[in-house]
């Protein structure tokens, strides 16, 4: 359980706000729009809505969902969410190209060795990375995401070469249908998918893709357009300290339980048994800039151009009177 705690590091949320001075109507927009994906990642967005940790800091939101971070994309663009989790990967990705104008506001989710992992079907013969050449193998969607990234990653560290595996786009609940069906040999899975997985299909783990120099590595975040977040500083102080309650809630599983079946179809009895990483609160550019260094192992799946420095794009509030 220590694990599921807080992950050590400075950054502008770190949840040492003695008060909530943005309550009672006091926020320049209290009806806010948060895009979450049904996944792990966002338990603490449902949680903070259970507990009423949102409507403690003066917040109404009306939660979206999205079969991935990659769909958010437009609506963040078009205005029409307010804050919106995203994996790491995906937002640097348009951030640097400039075809997203946002700025990350809080952390969700670090990996761990076994939140993370790839799992292969009943009878596919899985026992060293070389074993993944030629496998119809998903790394989620779209490609170049975090999570090929990490595989791709494991594999070249290993003796394999990623680009000899038959991908496939699956997103992260259909794994356990696509595994069961044969329609992929492998697929990465995140919870509960995971477990979802290893009791229906008999799946079985084969690869741990968080490890060794990713060990640990921030997987998802929540942004906010820039210019909603100029405009609203006093809203997105008060999703900061909404979000840092529970992010620290979520470490307690009992919580999870309350919030996981509605947000994901997992039944409460199964949130036990769930492989979890970290809910960290509070922001540091240094371990962000370790997804930056895995993105520039493979500039043509990340798309990135240049070198970018992973704390420009951390939201920092305009100091009052600029």
């Amino acid at each position: 359980m220590a694990t599921l705690l807080t992950a050590a590091g400075c950054g502008i949320l770190d949840g040492s706000s003695d008060s909530s001075s943005t309550s009672n109507g006091q926020v320049e927009k209290p009806n806010v729009r948060i895009g979450i994906i049904a996944s792990v990642d966002d338990a603490p967005v449902k949680v903070a809505e259970k507990l009423g940790y949102f409507k403690e800091e003066g917040l109404n939101p009306e939660i979206k969902m999205f079969q991935s971070a990659s769909q958010t994309l437009p609506a963040l663009g078009s205005g029409d969410l307010d804050f919106s989790l995203m994996n790491y990967v995906t937002y640097f990705q348009n951030a640097a190209a400039k075809t997203l104008d946002a700025k990350i506001v809080a952390d969700a989710y670090q990996g761990t060795s076994d939140a993370l992992v790839m799992l292969a079907r009943p009878g596919v013969t899985i026992t060293s990375a070389k074993d993944f050449e030629g496998k119809k193998v998903s790394v989620h969607q779209p490609p170049g995401n975090i999570a090929d990234l990490l595989f791709r990653s494991t594999l070249r560290d290993n003796g394999a070469d990623p680009n000899k595996v038959n991908y496939q786009q699956v997103p992260f609940p259909n794994i356990p249908n696509a595994l069961k069906t044969g329609t992929i040999d492998a697929g990465i899975a995140i919870e509960p998918f995971m477990t979802q997985a290893e009791k229906d299909t008999g799946a079985v783990r084969v690869l741990k893709v968080v490890s060794g120099p990713t060990q640990d590595i921030p997987l998802s975040g929540y942004v906010s357009p820039s210019k909603f977040a100029k405009e609203n500083p006093k809203t997105v102080a008060a999703f900061q300290r909404a979000m840092s309650k529970a992010q620290q809630a979520s470490g307690d599983r009992s919580k999870l339980a309350e919030v996981m079946p509605d947000l994901t179809g997992v039944d409460a009895a199964t949130v036990p048994l769930l492989n979890l990483g970290v809910f960290p609160t509070s922001l540091d550019a240094t371990r962000l800039q370790r997804v930056i260094s895995l993105m520039e192992s493979y500039p043509d799946l990340s798309k990135l151009t240049q070198k970018i420095d992973a704390s420009t794009f951390i939201y920092a509030p305009t100091p009052a009177g600029s």
